[in-house]
């Protein structure tokens, strides 16, 4: 009994390190169970966390070759830009000397229409001269064909039109004659149109010359008459038909 007295208390301390035991090793196995949960849950967050760092990685990866390709897209646009702008400034600038020769043309337009414009006055004034000279040389035709008849024998200068100033020539280029519509210098008697001048050599002489009234004057010791058939003005210009005939004869 004593022996087994003894031995409670033993089997006491067994029973106690046993429970002990069985408390460690459960509260042991309970834990490592959490923990394997708590560690295949943290694999999982590390393996959720690689795929989706390799999803953004691949993401990131094909956004840098979209913005590479946009980069290269925005450079292609750059140069076609500045190609453009070039082209447009070189436009421009066509344009703008263009613009310029084209106001230089207008000008020598305007400037060439103004000298048509002078021109064609003036072609028209010599156009209706040549018509009055036309007249004039049909009147005189006429006239000269009536002269013909009376004065031939006697007729040393035919009719002739001459301006005012203009030296006509007479017996055979020895005697000079030249008509200047008269002024008050002249004093030359009332209804005078024209003042002669004789020319030969170193002698002059001044006859004032009325229509169909002659004047007579002297050549190499004759006499002759000097005739003023008719006298025209046209604008500034005066004309004057003049004859000469030997004494014998007079205006008709």
């Amino acid at each position: 009994m004593r022996q087994m007295s003894g031995m409670y208390p033993v089997i006491l301390l067994v029973c106690f390190v046993c429970l002990i035991g069985l408390s460690v090793s459960g509260t042991y196995l309970i834990m490592r169970v959490k923990y394997q949960n708590q560690a295949d849950n943290k694999d999982r967050e590390v393996l959720t966390v690689q795929e989706n760092n390799k999803a953004l990685s691949d993401r990131n990866t094909e956004l840098r070759n979209s913005l590479q390709k946009l980069e290269n897209e925005y450079s292609g646009l750059e140069s076609q830009y500045k190609d453009l702008a070039s082209r447009l400034d070189s436009a421009e600038q066509k344009n703008i000397k263009t613009a310029s020769q084209l106001d230089d043309a207008l000008k020598d337009l305007q400037t060439a229409r103004a000298e048509v414009s002078k021109l064609t006055g003036k072609l028209d004034a010599k156009l209706s001269e040549i018509e009055s000279l036309n007249v004039d040389r049909q009147t005189l035709q006429e006239k000269y064909d009536e002269f013909k008849e009376m004065l031939a024998p006697d007729l040393v200068l035919e009719p002739t039109w001459v301006s005012s100033g203009e030296t006509t020539l007479a017996f055979d280029g020895s005697l000079l004659i030249v008509l200047y519509e008269t002024s008050e210098k002249d004093k030359c008697q009332k209804g005078s149109v024209a003042v002669s001048y004789l020319i030969r050599g170193a002698d002059k002489k001044k006859l004032c010359l009325r229509a169909g009234k002659p004047e007579n004057f002297t050549y190499q010791g004759k006499t002759y008459l000097l005739n003023l058939l008719e006298s025209k003005q046209s604008g500034e210009t005066h004309r004057f038909c003049i004859y000469i005939t030997s004494p014998r004869h007079s205006s008709p």
